[in-house]
């Protein structure tokens, strides 16, 4: 069909006097230059990635006014624009993940118009709790939302490799910026940046790293391209954001307000009528269990910690044991420790309880304690060799039967599983002496 000067390759046409490259690979399939990116992903940093399931999520009718105020802002014009960089924030355990994952597939159902890439840290997760994978896991969602940046984003690749290597604002400028102000105005659509967890980065330099690093970028571009950060308040992180290269273009939105309360006693209703329902010991629950007295004694030791009601309910739901009896011996709890106003004091009585039912207690603690000090490295397997004088091959699991409302096991990796904490506050506990 064409003579001897002419050939098409791979999505190229090639000829002999000039070489025209039209990198279309719609025919072909995926663009051959798209490896080189995928191997720096963290696909389980995505918000809806496969590797941890079931995620945190906000139930139905709670946090309305907390994911209201964060998708307004995201709504807002261009014109009508003050701040470019949202903070949400609140102490382990008020539920920052949960909310985060559920404005992230707010957005993506019903905002099409916005794009939206995220990233979830979790100091658990070795592929998720550095900053090496954050701009490649942002790029590739980039190119899914708007796929005209791809050439750019892949060219940038193919001709620096080493970019993944660079500082993270390079990435960023090359990666993210350029990209995107490459796009016509016709085509322009407004991208939000979502990254929870910002504390669960294990390097606390990063950390700060990255919240000056955004703020510059957000002041020196003139594209429609926004971040919402969660994390806890930690003293570094909330000084970077007080810094006045950031703060000016900053919205804050603090988790410690009345309406945890309310989100919490609805949250503990509808988890109870699903009890009711569903548990293999249900007809041994009364059709007034729990008490509404109850359940506003639970909402009050909770003190607006989402966490501690999760934990609550993960403890009476146990398939193997009656909900009812499950419930008073947390309803006791309360009594080790009645007048203390530690904001924790009675999610710990919690884990104090549940570790004690543990068998083998000595085991599990060597574990756990290997666990973190080496900084959540290593799958079962791993655990198990290192730990060979203690127990039997593929036992590992077994150990951990009575924990099952705290820990879990994940394939991060798609093959091995990896032990898993349910949520960051258990680490915390296990690690302060004083708690």
């Amino acid at each position: 069909m064409f003579g001897n000067n002419n050939a098409i390759l791979g999505g190229q046409f090639y000829q002999a006097q000039n070489i025209i490259q039209n990198h279309n690979y719609s025919a072909q399939g995926v663009d051959p230059r798209m490896p080189l990116l995928k191997e720096h992903v963290s696909t389980s940093a995505f918000h809806n990635s496969a590797e941890h399931y079931d995620p945190p999520r906000c139930h139905e009718n709670t946090r309305v006014e907390v994911l209201a105020k964060i998708r307004d802002w995201t709504l807002r014009s261009a014109q009508n624009r003050k701040t470019w960089i949202l903070w949400l924030n609140g102490a382990a355990g008020a539920g920052k993940s949960a909310i985060m994952q559920s404005i992230a597939e707010l957005l993506l159902l019903r905002y099409s118009f916005i794009a939206v890439a995220s990233h979830f840290f979790s100091r658990g997760d070795t592929t998720r709790n550095t900053i090496e994978s954050l701009v490649a896991t942002l790029a590739y969602q980039l190119i899914q939302q708007i796929p005209d940046t791809s050439d750019i984003i892949l060219s940038t690749i193919a001709r620096n490799p080493l970019i993944f290597k660079q500082s993270l604002e390079h990435q960023l400028q090359q990666l993210i910026i350029q990209p995107l102000m490459s796009l016509p105005s016709s085509t322009e659509r407004p991208f939000i940046v979502i990254i929870d967890g910002l504390d669960e980065c294990l390097n606390r330099d990063h950390q700060v790293n990255l919240i000056k690093v955004v703020g510059n970028i957000c002041i020196g571009n003139d594209i429609p391209l926004i971040f919402a950060i969660a994390s806890r308040r930690e003293s570094h992180i909330q000084s970077e954001f007080n810094q006045e290269t950031v703060s000016h273009i900053l919205e804050t939105i603090p988790l410690d307000n009345s309406e945890a309360s309310d989100d919490i006693r609805h949250y503990l209703n509808a988890k109870f009528a699903d009890i009711k329902k569903t548990h293999l010991f249900q007809h041994l629950l009364t059709p007034d269990w729990p008490s509404i007295s109850t359940v506003t004694e639970l909402v009050e030791k909770a003190s607006n910690q989402f966490i501690y009601a999760s934990t609550v309910i993960k403890y009476i739901s146990s398939p193997r044991a009656n909900p009812a009896r499950q419930l008073k011996v947390v309803q006791d709890l309360s009594l080790l420790n009645p007048s203390s106003e530690h904001p924790f004091c009675h999610l710990d009585s919690l884990y104090q309880h549940i570790f004690s039912q543990v068998e083998n207690l000595d085991q599990v603690l060597d574990v756990l304690a290997f666990f973190i000090c080496t900084g959540y490295q290593y799958n079962v397997y791993g655990l198990e060799k290192t730990f060979l004088f203690l127990m039997e091959p593929d036992t590992l699991q077994i150990l951990f039967l009575d924990l099952t409302a705290v820990v879990q096991f994940k394939k991060f990796d798609g093959i091995n599983p990896h032990l898993s904490f349910l949520h960051a506050s258990l680490p915390d506990f296990l690690q302060d002496p004083v708690r």
